[in-house]
């Protein structure tokens, strides 16, 4: 397992994505938990920190957290907090259905002609559009707070 910086921040909000932001807090804290940067039995940050630290709603965190206690990945202490559920069989993580969709959009793109050099050019520069956005307006919404 990779070593994680405990002390890095847990979530950001991604303003440019079409996904509420309780969902993009339950995937990536649902990815956290896959990748073992949260351990079995490993207590989750409380409600309100995370609010606090990601500068969400209380309500979003919990919203989130249910949703996660749900799916059977972590459990709820009452008095004590979130907990990473012990027994957590990983079968499909969401990564086999997203490797499919990149499989059919590599065959999209080669059937347009290009190499496969090419597609990685443009995969890249996708990535960095989106990336240089969601900074963007990660940065437009810290402005707006310190109005």
């Amino acid at each position: 397992m990779p070593e994680y910086d405990r002390n890095a921040v847990v979530f950001y909000v991604d303003e440019t994505s079409d996904l509420p932001i309780w969902v993009q807090l339950r995937n990536r804290i649902a990815y956290l938990i896959r990748t073992g940067h949260y351990a079995a039995g490993e207590q989750l940050p409380s409600v309100r920190s995370l609010a606090a630290e990601a500068s969400i709603n209380y309500n979003t965190v919990t919203k989130a957290y249910r949703d996660l206690e749900l799916s059977g990945l972590i459990v709820s202490l009452r008095g004590r907090g979130m907990f990473v559920q012990k027994k957590i069989a990983f079968e499909d993580d969401g990564r086999e259905a997203a490797d499919a969709l990149m499989d059919s959009c590599l065959q999209q793109y080669r059937s347009c002609g290009m190499t496969f050099q090419e597609i990685r050019e443009r995969v890249i520069s996708l990535i960095e559009e989106r990336e240089s956005t969601a900074i963007k307006a990660n940065k437009e919404r810290r402005e707006y707070e310190t109005l």
